[in-house]
């Protein structure tokens, strides 16, 4: 089995079918891809999954976060390469080949990642980037819009939202860091491929529509896991000194999105 496409469903189950119907459509026969999905919910989902019998479900019964639901994934995973997807995500025609043609270039690519596109066709603001230290991190330099790209393009990470790896690599590096709960555990996915020598890349010829911020309603708790993600990922990195710089440089950004936000 050359592929297997993994999804932690969370508060998404409309449009967890959604997406599961575009992979039927859209993922060439020849792959017959194996299709996991991890429900993070404490009611189980398996009767709901209607038109898609073949996907096996994994009941987690709690929320187990992003990188510690994906890990159990995988644990059953038997592709050569991995799709990581959000459930709020729709397969593109022709996008899944486009992706795997990509690892045929350099067998050092060991993560490959789409354009994530809006309604519109652009692509989102914040897909993937150049590496997140503690100071891009206040003003990110990251690609924006689908007019940046017009070939398959170097980077330093990828979202997980849409991110296929080699399965013998993820494995190699000890799958997603369980200590993230939500957010960066991509960006730290992507970073220690490359400190392996691995190349991260992004190909533009391959397209998967995201809705986006489905699964999460508080927005001020989703800022905060976002910014003690972001301090775990800094000081594990870069350590506990660049760490502290960065928290104080974003303290304004902090205040204004965790106390102030709606």
């Amino acid at each position: 089995m050359l592929l297997t496409i993994q999804i932690v469903n969370y508060n998404s189950r409309k449009d967890l079918l959604s997406c599961l119907n575009s992979i039927r459509k859209n993922v060439p026969e020849n792959l017959k891809p194996q299709i996991i999905v991890v429900n993070n919910e404490p009611e189980g989902i398996g009767g709901d999954l209607g038109f898609s019998p073949n996907a096996e479900v994994i009941e987690a019964k709690e929320n187990l976060g992003f990188g510690r639901a994906h890990n159990l994934g995988v644990k059953r995973a038997r592709g050569e390469f991995i799709l990581f997807l959000n459930p709020d995500t729709r397969i593109l025609p022709g996008s899944i080949a486009q992706m795997i043609d990509i690892f045929s270039l350099d067998e050092k690519i060991g993560v490959v990642g789409p354009l994530l596109v809006e309604e519109s066709g652009n692509a989102e603001e914040e897909h993937c980037g150049f590496q997140k230290n503690p100071f891009s991190l206040v003003k990110s330099k990251i690609f924006r819009g689908a007019n940046n790209f017009a070939k398959p393009l170097e980077v330093d990470w990828i979202s997980g939202g849409a991110m296929m790896i080699r399965r013998n690599l993820f494995e190699k590096l000890g799958g997603f860091d369980e200590k993230f709960f939500m957010y960066f555990e991509d960006v730290d996915l992507c970073l220690q491929a490359k400190r392996k020598g691995y190349r991260v890349i992004v190909n533009p010829k391959s397209r998967i529509f995201h809705k986006g911020g489905q699964s999460f309603s508080d927005n001020r708790l989703k800022k905060k896991y976002y910014y003690a993600s972001q301090d775990y990922y800094l000081q594990k990195n870069f350590g506990p000194w660049q760490a502290r710089a960065a928290k104080l440089l974003r303290f304004p950004f902090y205040m204004k999105n965790v106390y102030f936000s709606k």
